[in-house]
């Protein structure tokens, strides 16, 4: 009569504790992939376009900001 949990036992725990292991790698590398794929980068138009949109300027001022922009005026 075997005591303990003999060889075969173990090898079982190993192969789940193996594949739990890459299930979780793989896991964490997607989830890294997707979120660094979502940075968008702000150019200036996209911020003044955006300030626009939000009534924080008025159309006056983003064609007058634009014009600086697109100009590289100081």
């Amino acid at each position: 009569m075997p005591y303990g949990i003999g060889f075969g036992n173990m090898l079982t725990y190993v192969i789940v504790i193996q594949i739990l292991f890459f299930v979780v790698t793989i896991a964490l590398i997607l989830w890294f992939v997707k979120n660094s794929n979502q940075k968008e980068i702000q150019t200036p138009e996209k911020i003044l376009h955006l300030r626009l949109a939000s009534g924080e300027i008025s159309k006056k001022e983003y064609n007058s900001l634009f014009k600086v922009i697109n100009n590289k005026e100081v």
